[in-house]
């Protein structure tokens, strides 16, 4: 379970800039985000006040998460997380964002982060309990839009969140068949096929569970005639499952047929041509 380690992606990375030129802008931008996570996981805490797999019994959180069908972060908050830490990376991420794609929204975020005007904590707190509300009232607040908000804070808690998820057992993970991640709560947009199952993936934590081949993730939909799919040209080992009631889609990896391996946490990055596919056919992402 979850995600390769951040060293191991960032490896992974710098050496795909130069093969993968089609991908080049998003891969330099990802190489400097996971530069910056790895900073956060070299301090062996990943981001928090102490060891976040063992500090926070993983198995009394798989209890409380398998009784109430709520994601394991619904029962953390962000006392766990140090604090100066989070501070100190939030100032990295920004600077990244606004090298790549700088615009009025980013600025406004960066002189909220370095003068100190911005509430981590709470902002932490919203993100990791899905309070899409306060999400939008602190962007309001901050000048800046509130999906860019939720990437940047996401991005420094991510490291903590990838930990719990590798400790988590195999038999919660059978026994979620929920359709959003059972340790953060997000709703998957890939799957993998193995041993004629389909593992819905979080990318952002690396979770991966067991899931209905006939359901739609972002709807519920269970309906096999108006659950369809499509086989990109010469690309058997994809495919993008779609709901034809809600048109949002699912990128499915069967590992059978595959080529060359595809690396964890990197599933989403190194299938962007299938989003392109999904977009020409009038398919929706979130």
């Amino acid at each position: 379970m979850g995600n390769l380690p951040v060293c191991d992606r960032l490896k992974i990375v710098s050496e795909l800039i130069s093969t993968r030129k089609e991908l080049r802008q998003s891969l330099e931008f990802q190489k400097k985000i996971l530069q910056i996570q790895q900073e956060i996981d070299d301090t062996s805490t990943k981001g928090a006040k102490g060891n976040c797999g063992c500090r926070l019994e993983i198995s009394r959180l798989q209890e409380d998460s398998l009784k109430t069908k709520q994601p394991i972060t619904h029962f953390i908050d962000s006392s766990i997380f140090d604090s100066d830490m989070l501070v100190f990376a939030s100032k990295k991420v920004v600077r990244a964002f606004e090298e790549w794609k700088p615009d009025g929204g980013l600025r406004n975020l960066l002189n909220s982060v370095e003068s100190g005007r911005i509430d981590l904590p709470r902002i932490v707190d919203a993100i990791l309990k899905e309070d899409v509300i306060s999400i939008k009232n602190f962007a309001a607040e901050l000048g800046t839009q509130p999906t860019l908000l939720f990437y940047v804070i996401s991005i420094l808690i991510q490291p903590c969140l990838e930990e719990i998820a590798r400790k988590v057992n195999v038999s919660f993970s059978d026994r979620w068949w929920q359709p959003f991640c059972p340790v953060c709560g997000r709703t998957p947009t890939v799957a993998r096929i193995r041993n004629r199952k389909r593992y819905l993936v979080c990318t952002f934590c690396g979770a991966e569970y067991l899931s209905d081949y006939f359901v739609c993730v972002h709807c519920g939909n269970k309906d096999p005639y108006t659950l369809k799919y499509l086989v990109p040209k010469e690309q058997s080992e994809f495919q993008i499952d779609f709901c034809n009631k809600c048109k949002h889609y699912l990128k499915v990896i069967d590992e059978t047929k595959l080529k060359e391996s595809i690396p964890k946490g990197l599933e989403d990055l190194l299938t962007l041509n299938l989003d392109l596919i999904a977009k020409d056919a009038g398919l929706v992402r979130d």
